[in-house]
């Protein structure tokens, strides 16, 4: 088992505190993507394009920003794509404030990104419905996402179907996850990321067996810990 300065057991502790806070939630009714608009569609997958490398408080700033504007409409993302990608750049270089920072950090890279998706999956007619139609396998449609979303890794993928209910039996594994997964002697190393499909999905089905053993459920446990590992690494609670 790895080792670390804050005692596991407080921190087993604190996350089923957590779990069992977010239990209820996560028993709602989840969005059936089935019946969302194509443009609440789109805000969830730019979402988590937005979402790749960047802190919460960020991509969630950016997001609020494009929905201001009105750039997950229909006109918008359907007109000069070029000029799509400007008007994106645009709203995510300023109009902000955290922490001192004025803009999304990669705001080129993003809006580039973005257009390039909005132009793959729209540019003949097709919507993003249509191409979560084309699979009811998890893996299938995973696959899909990262061949032709641009930006968008198996950790936002993840997330992006989780988010609109195509699928539960996923693990969302980002930093903390990784961290925690360490620090239970899951892995051997610390990983930051997880590029590559394959590892992802084994360390996938390593969590979720661990998730599973401990008698929880893989869509509330990976955002107890996400929590709880924020806080420890921060620094900002005093484990006893």
């Amino acid at each position: 088992m790895a080792v670390t300065q804050i005692p596991l057991p407080a921190i087993n502790k604190a996350i089923r505190d957590v779990y069992f806070a977010l239990e209820e939630r996560c028993q709602r009714p989840a969005p059936c993507w089935t019946n969302m608009t194509e443009e609440d569609l789109w805000r969830e997958l730019v979402s988590c394009i937005l979402g790749s490398r960047v802190r919460f408080e960020a991509a969630h700033a950016a997001v609020e920003r494009m929905e201001r504007l009105r750039l997950f409409c229909k006109p918008q993302r359907l007109a000069r794509f070029q000029q799509y990608e400007l008007d994106v750049m645009e709203a995510l270089s300023g109009g902000y404030a955290l922490g001192g920072q004025r803009k999304y950090p990669f705001f080129r890279v993003r809006a580039k990104q973005i257009r390039e998706t909005a132009e793959r999956l729209y540019r003949s007619g097709d919507t993003l419905k249509s191409f979560l139609k084309g699979s009811r396998d998890i893996r299938d449609i995973r696959r899909r996402l990262i061949m032709e979303v641009s930006g968008l890794g198996p950790k936002q993928a993840s997330l992006f179907l989780r988010n609109i209910g195509y699928a539960t039996h996923v693990a969302i594994l980002d930093i903390h996850v990784l961290t925690y997964m360490h620090w239970m002697g899951l892995t051997e190393t610390i990983m930051t990321s997880i590029p590559a499909l394959p590892k992802y999905e084994s360390l996938e089905r390593t969590f979720i067996g661990h998730v599973y053993s401990l008698g929880y459920t893989p869509d509330c446990f990976d955002l107890a810990v996400w929590v709880v590992m924020r806080v420890a690494k921060e620094g900002q609670r005093t484990w006893e």
